[in-house]
């Protein structure tokens, strides 16, 4: 509903014009579920990548400061405590594993206690995902403190790597980010379109309402046909940028 405080000078148009029912069907049945499905995915698959290279960053330069620092012998205890001295080595990543959460809890509805800010469904959906996300740094914990080997270690960064890899090629493939700011842009233009209607309406005589309903016709068919095109386009591109990406990267490793 909105607050009354700011609901504007020119009241609303009711429901049931021709013009305002048809934007509200694109709007509610088409453009802002579209946007919700794929913010979804978007927002699980950019924090996944993120989190990835956080570990990444972190478990490889363990890796490789044993490597290049030999004498440091930091893979000596594989505990965090072994029943007589504190690996203060693993304290090291403190640093990452508390951004690491920060970055998990990304999308937790914060904000109100109340639930007004957004919907109940995405109030769920919000919460169950940080919570999961959250979870997923359970495991460099457990490695961390129970298994901080050079082995494990290495492992772990690699498969870290390809991890954030495979969800920024799923992003980009499955165009998640893409059609979630796709569809909430429509969303808002055809919001936008409707209340231009309803001001044009307000100070239209009575001989032009239907010359003003024909051309916002024609505005919202023009704008669906554009969004349409927009969108081959970007899943073109975005197929044609993974596919070049994965070729370069196996010229790479060849040569």
């Amino acid at each position: 509903m909105g607050n009354p405080k700011y609901q504007g000078y020119i009241e609303k148009i009711d429901d049931n014009d021709p013009v305002v029912s048809e934007i509200n069907w694109f709007i509610h049945e088409i453009y802002l579920p579209a946007h919700k499905r794929a913010d979804k995915s978007s927002k699980a698959t950019r924090t996944l990548a993120v989190l990835f290279s956080i570990w990444a960053f972190t478990l490889l330069g363990f890796f490789a400061i044993a490597e290049l620092s030999p004498h440091l012998k930091i893979f000596t205890q594989s505990q965090l405590w072994d029943g007589y001295d504190l690996n203060w080595v693993v304290l090291a990543a403190l640093p990452s594993l508390m951004l690491a959460i920060f970055v998990s809890f990304r999308v937790y509805p914060f904000k109100r206690a109340d639930n007004t800010f957004v919907e109940p469904d995405e109030f769920t959906w919000r919460k169950r995902q940080s919570l999961v996300l959250a979870s997923f740094n359970l495991i460099f914990v457990l490695a961390l403190t129970c298994a901080f080997t050079k082995a494990v270690i290495c492992l772990l960064g690699i498969s870290c790597v390809a991890g954030f890899l495979l969800t920024y090629m799923s992003n980009r493939l499955f165009g998640f980010t893409a059609s979630s700011i796709r569809n909430q842009t429509m969303a808002h233009q055809l919001g936008r379109l409707k209340r231009e209607y309803e001001i044009a309406l307000h100070s239209a005589g009575k001989f032009e309402v239907d010359r003003i309903r024909t051309e916002t016709f024609k505005r919202l068919f023009t704008m669906v046909q554009e969004i349409i095109d927009r969108r081959d386009r970007e899943i073109l591109g975005d197929h044609y940028k993974v596919h070049n990406s994965a070729f370069d990267l196996v010229k790479g490793l060849k040569k």
